[in-house]
């Protein structure tokens, strides 16, 4: 961890004590409240690093922000996700008009949602490495 990225990390650890402390009053473990909020801790402390933001220590708490390359990047797998996603929407509404079926089900939905947010991150993977 950074000297200069102090206020960042510990304004996203009471951010993360307290969305853990939310999911405990909802009414969910003491374990699982635990898991949430080192998990969230753990992504903040990683961000930083992954190449996703332009990291500037002089706004403090709001250290990481977008550049024009993050932002192109970020759209690209945005509109890659959306594509294979209304192609498979397409492609499931002719199948189950082909087979007569009335309604789908739901997992099959979630399969096509599940597919989309592989490509977004597949795809904003691949374009972090190939775009310099």
């Amino acid at each position: 961890m950074k000297q200069t990225l102090m206020p960042y990390y510990l304004s996203r650890a009471a951010f993360s004590i307290a969305f853990g402390l939310l999911f405990l009053a909802t009414g969910s473990p003491w374990w699982g409240a635990l898991l949430l909020g080192g998990l969230l801790l753990a992504l903040f402390i990683w961000a930083p690093h992954s190449g996703r933001y332009a990291v500037h220590p002089e706004f403090g708490m709001t250290a990481l922000r977008r550049d024009e390359r993050t932002q192109v990047i970020n759209d690209r797998a945005a509109r890659n996700a959306f594509v294979v996603s209304m192609l498979l929407l397409g492609a499931i509404a002719v199948l189950a008009g082909a087979s007569g079926a009335i309604s789908l089900s739901l997992s099959v939905l979630r399969l096509v949602l599940l597919a989309g947010v592989l490509t977004y991150f597949a795809s904003d993977l691949w374009l972090r490495k190939t775009q310099q």
